[in-house]
Formats: C-alpha cells, structure tokens, sequence
C-alpha cells in the first residue's frame, strides 16, 4: 500500500511539472495578449506547489521557512490570475504603466508583514504544527493583514470571473468552452484555499490549494491544446473593436438622452475642432446645429458644412437590453470628395448636354449656311437657328457684306427683325468697330459682361466681314471649348459669306464696279513700280489655298523686279518664267497686295496697272456688297488709298474662258494657272510640278483638273 506521505508529495509534483509546463508554454507564446501573465501565474502556482511538498516533509523553525517562502507565491498568484483574465477578455486598458504598480502594494506588503509576523502578529498567531500521516501541516489563527489581502485576492477574482461570464454572453457564447476551463481552472485551488482558510480540511492546517492546481493544469491544458486558447482570442475582438473606434476616420459622437457628449473618437475631435477631454459632459449643441438632425430615426440622413468641407450626418438610438433608450450614436461621414465627384459629374454631363445641343445648332446652321443665296437670306437665317432656349437666349448679326441694318433675335420672339440705328445696344455698336482680326479678338473682348455675352467675327483669310453677338443665361457663362466651336463656325461663315459674294458677281446681271487708286507702298505693284521705274501690269491671278494668291505680274523691262519682289512683306515665294521679251513673275503671297483684300469680298479684279509708284485698279462687286466697307478694308491695310469712282456695268464677253464651259473652280484655276505659267508653250516654260507648286497641290492633282478642264473646253468649243 503506498504511503500517505509519499501520495501527498506525488501528488502534488505531477500538479507541479503540469503547471510549470504549462508555464513554458506560455511564455513561448508570449507576443499573444494575455500569455506573459498566465506564464507569470502559472510559474507562481508552481513555485506555491514546491515550497508547499518541503514544507509537508519539513518540521519546527523549517516548516515555518518554507511557509514564508510561499507567501511571495501565494500574493502574487491571483495578480497574474486577474492580469490574464483581463489581457485575454481585451480589457487591457485597466492596465497602465502607472496603474500596474498599485496591484502589488497589498501583496508586497503582505510578505513583508509575513516576515515580521513573530514581532507584531498581524498575518497569523499560535502556529500549531501537527504530524499527520507522514506529513507535517500548520494551524494558525489568522490576523487582520491576512484578511485585508484575502478579500483584495478574493475581489479581484470574482471580477476577473464576471469579464469572463460577461465574454461569454455578449461574444454570443463563440468562447464558452475556453471560459469554462479558464474558470474550473481558477476555480479549483480557489475553493480548496477557501476550505483551508475556514479549516474545513481532512488533516488540521493541512493547505489544499496545492492540490487544486492540478485541475488547474488540465483545464488550462484542455483550454491551450484542445480549444487554441491562444488561437480563438476574444481580446483580438474586443481591441479590434476598440481600435476600429478609435481608427476610425469617420466621426463617432456618443451622447445621453438629454444630448450631453459621453465620448468622442479621435476623427469626432478633429472633425469638429474640439478637445475630447474638454467638451465631455457639455451638451453637443456647443459642437454641431442639431436643428437639421432627427435623433428620432435612423434612416434620416443630414448634411453639415464644418471647415470647409461637407459631412453627412446620421443617428442612431442606444438601447439598453430591456429596450430603454440610454443614448444616441452620432456618425459623421466626410462625404467632401462624393461631392466634389457628383459635381463635376454633373457639370461634365450639363457641359456634353450643352455641347450636344451647340452642335446640333451649328448642324443646322451650316445646312442653312448650304441653302442660302443671299446675305441678307443667311443673316436672317443664322440668327433664327441660333436663338435656341438654353443655348443662346439672345442673338446680334451684324456684316458689314450688306448695307442692311443689323438682326436680332431672342429666344422667346418668333422671328428675328432688323435692328435700325438708334435701337442698337452698345454690344451691337463694338460688333460694327470689327474690320480686322487682331490680338483682342480671341479673347472675345469688347462686350459688357463678359461672362454672359460673347462676340463670334465673321472672318475669311484677313478679311473680317463683321460679328455675331451672343448671349447666354447660363450659369456656367461660355466655356473655352464652346468658345472654340464658334468661332470654326465664324470661319464657315465667313467662307459662306465669300461664295455668296463669288455666285451673284458670276450670276447677276448687273455688278458694281469701282476704280481705286493707291500710292502706298506696301502695295506690291506699287513697290515694284517706284522701285524698277518702269510699269507693272496684273496678267492674273489665282486664289490659293489657306488665303494665299498667285499673281502674274509682267512689264516691258527685262530681269528687272525679282529681288523687289522677294523682298517684300508678304510674298512667299517669287518665280520669273520664260517670255520672248521684257519681264513675267510668278509671285505667291499671304499678304501684301491689293488685290487680296477684295478678292477675300468675292471681287473679281479685272485690271491692274502701276507705274511711277502709282497703282491703278479695276475691280467688280456684286450688287449689294457694302462698298464701303470693302473700301475701308483696303484702306485699313494700305492707308494711301482712294475710290475714283462707282458705277453700275452689265456683264461683259472679257471672260477668257465661258461659264459655260460647266468647268469647277479648281479646274478654271489649274487651268489658268497652267497657260500663264507657259506650260501649254513649246518648249514648255515651266513644268508640272512648277505649276502645281504654285498652288501648293500636287502634280498628279493637278493633271486631274488639267485633263478634266481640257475636256469640257474642248466639249464646248466642238459642240454643234
């Protein structure tokens, strides 16, 4: 039969490597919350099993060291018990640098009265020492410094032990079965220190944590290795929960019923520029207009404007669990970039919107830009199509093509009308000052109130034919890139303007026809004149692309005036071809001749002649044209120049080449370009590629309308 003795002491050592097994254990996992304390506790229970197997076996002042010993044990055990229980359940934050010191002060100061006890007798008095079985156990009469560190252990258990139960309830038992051993765990040398305080023990001041501490080590070892103790951990929820409050970038507020500030997160703070500390307990109106929240629903959102940003605002009522309203829940949301996006969505979608519609417009403009015959028929016609509700709300045409007053049109009339003199606004009066494009027009200058009115010139090559005045009553004014569109389409007009003018001076049976004179000598003809002292005479000239002319400019003299002529502003490019006597140039230019702003008008200039420095010219109009103003665009250009005179002429035979003939411009002018080059001569004077480079096309397209020219020539000149 095995000895009482040695049973007690098997006992307990199994307790012990249990227990300090356990210790190493969680030591190893010490970066997981709640391990370092349940290492810590665990090397206590050991060291309380140890020293409690020498005292068993130990008798007189030997049996009173070893109980001595233990209490350094025995008062710092339920400490780590309380510390893991906390650190586990993820309220950690009851444990603080400043706070962790205070939970020893009863301890240490329990062993230090251990210590002293035979000088004051405040732990225990009269040990009595009985040999039992093979055992020596202690009996004494506890002090009041046992008592005051008994209820202090005993507290902070049972709090320790309500976290538990509470994790369990509101973790919706997920961690029940850890809770259940962590507690039997505790709960077992607990109960036996209890019996042996209020000596209900089989033996006389025989102690029975000792022994409870073996279920402490298979519970926590069921707990560790069946249940991952340290795998499923309810503080990673908690502090997970707590530091998404915390971290959160949205504003949490909490407050009562009566609306007084119980906690702010730090997002809350910085949102509504307050310190957290300082506005606890103040009521939340000193914060935020709580007039524009419903703290009565939880779908009802508000948006609030804090420091210049936007927040949407939403509550939500605390209810306690017998459904009474304790609070409400205040949720800030910056909602600054949503906003900010949702704008520009919608002004991104107004602009298409607006834009689609622009482009419908100038649609229809140039479709009546298409079907119109006279100028007088487009002005009223552009003006119609342009007054369109949302888009333009009020519309000014005025050209300086015809001598008729100006039109307008708003919106709401049901027709456009002519606008005489004395009924023009001062927009309209800035629009007829427009004879030229300049470094002020772009930016649409000129006009009052600039954000909702805009002025489109009516331009071809240098030539400004007047403007259009809009008006608009959007909010959002005129943008740059509608800016753009209109004024491509001032240009379209302006072209249209141009083949008017072109139609009805082939077509009309009657033309103006006007005789300038000029001494300016920024004049090509007038410069060669003054400069080779002999006369220049215009053979022809041939419209280009992008404005430019070719001219064919001959005298009697020869090689004389190709240096003049290179050097003088304007002129591109200077070409001298082959003649049996004096002088022919071929001379491309941009600018620099009077010949291009008439021909910019749609005038045919029929004669040129200059000499001594003095330029003569004769120059056809269609009926209509404002000869005026074409005048004045020349003079603008070449100050020293006058009208000789204006009448009215019928058609004539001069035409090199009928209308009849069916022939395209293209082609009229590849073809003219061709003989006056000399390329029809034998041998040739100038060769394809010469000639097509003259009118910046190339060679193969020019023999196109060469052969297609050809053909209807020689059509009508063998037609019966």
């Amino acid at each position: 039969m095995l000895d009482p003795g040695l049973f007690h002491v098997l006992l307990l050592s199994l307790a012990a490597i249990v227990t300090g097994g356990l210790a190493g254990y969680a030591w190893r996992h010490r970066e997981i919350p709640g391990a370092r304390p349940l290492s810590a506790a665990m090397v206590a229970v050991t060291a309380w099993t140890v020293t409690e197997i020498l005292a068993l076996s130990q008798t007189g002042a030997s049996h009173l060291f070893w109980e001595r010993v233990q209490w350094a044990a025995i008062s710092v055990a339920p400490i780590f018990f309380f510390f893991f229980i906390v650190r586990f359940t993820g309220y950690e934050w009851v444990l603080t640098r400043r706070t962790i010191p205070l939970y020893f002060v009863i301890p240490v100061l329990s062993v230090v009265l251990i210590w002293t006890n035979p000088a004051h007798g405040i732990m225990w008095t009269d040990p009595v020492q009985t040999h039992t079985g093979g055992i020596v156990t202690l009996s004494q009469d506890f002090g009041i410094g046992f008592w005051v560190y008994f209820v202090y252990a005993y507290s902070l258990l049972i709090i320790g032990f309500i976290l538990l139960i509470r994790l369990v309830t509101v973790s919706q038992y997920l961690y029940l079965d850890q809770t259940v051993l962590i507690v039997l765990g505790i709960l077992a040398p607990l109960a036996g220190n209890a019996l042996s305080v209020f000596e209900i023990t089989p033996l006389p001041g025989m102690d029975l944590t000792p022994y409870g501490f073996t279920i402490t080590g298979i519970a926590f070892g069921n707990a560790l290795f069946r249940y991952q103790l340290f795998e499923l951990l309810p503080a990673t929820r908690q502090l997970g929960r707590q530091a998404a409050l915390v971290d959160l970038k949205d504003g949490v507020v909490i407050v009562d019923t009566e609306r007084t500030v119980l906690y702010l997160n730090p997002a809350a703070s910085d949102i509504l520029d307050c310190n957290a500390d300082e506005i606890l307990g103040d009521s939340i109106d000193l914060l935020i207009d709580t007039g524009e929240l419903d703290f009565t629903t939880t779908d009802r959102l508000a948006e609030l404007s804090l420091q210049g940003r936007t927040y949407e605002v939403e509550t939500a009522p605390i209810r306690d669990r017998r459904n009474a309203q304790v609070g409400h829940t205040v949720l800030l949301y910056d909602v600054t970039e949503r906003i900010r996006r949702e704008e520009e969505l919608r002004a991104q979608r107004n602009r298409f919107q607006q834009l689609e519609g622009i482009n419908t417009v100038i649609r229809n403009v140039n479709q009546v830009l298409v079907s119109s015959t006279t100028v007088e028929e487009l002005q009223w016609a552009v003006v119609e199509t342009l007054a369109t509700p949302g888009l333009y709300d009020d519309v000014w045409f005025s050209t300086s093509a015809t001598t008729s007053p100006p039109v307008r049109m708003r919106a709401d009339d049901t027709k456009p009308r002519a606008v005489e003199s004395e009924d023009r606004l001062p927009v309209i009066e800035a629009i007829d000052t427009i004879d030229s494009v300049d470094e002020d027009m772009p930016d649409h200058s000129g006009l009052a109130d600039r954000s909702n009115w805009t002025s489109v010139p009516l331009v071809y090559g240098q030539t400004v034919y007047g403007a259009i005045a809009l008006h608009t009553n959007r909010d959002t004014g005129f943008g740059e890139r509608e800016l753009d569109v209109l004024d491509e389409l001032g240009e379209t007009i302006g072209h249209a303007l141009t083949s008017i003018e072109r139609t009805h001076l082939l077509v009309s049976d009657t033309r103006i026809e006007i005789d300038i004179q000029s001494a300016d000598s920024d004049a090509l003809l007038v410069a060669l004149s003054s400069s080779t002292d002999t006369e220049w005479v215009l053979d022809g000239l041939i419209p280009a692309r992008n404005g430019d002319l070719t001219t064919y400019l001959s005298t009697e003299d020869s090689d004389v005036g190709i240096d003049e002529a290179k050097a003088h502003p304007g002129v591109l490019d200077v070409r001298q071809l082959s003649t049996d006597s004096g002088t022919t140039l071929e001379v491309q230019a941009s600018h620099g001749t009077l010949a291009h702003s008439f021909v910019e008008y749609g005038a045919n200039v029929r004669t040129a002649t200059a000499t001594d420095g003095r330029c003569q010219m004769t120059v056809e109009l269609s009926p209509g044209t404002n000869v005026r103003a074409v005048v004045e665009r020349v003079q603008n250009e070449f100050p020293e120049t006058e009208l000789l005179a204006k009448h009215d002429v019928e058609p004539t035979e001069h035409d090199a080449i009928p209308s009849e003939t069916g022939m395209t411009d293209r082609q009229r002018e590849a073809l003219e370009a061709a003989f006056r080059a000399g390329y029809f001569d034998w041998p040739r004077d100038s060769t394809a590629e010469e000639v097509a480079a003259s009118l910046d096309i190339s060679s193969a397209t020019l023999h196109g309308h060469l052969r297609k020219a050809e053909n209807r020539l020689l059509s009508t000149f063998f037609s019966d």
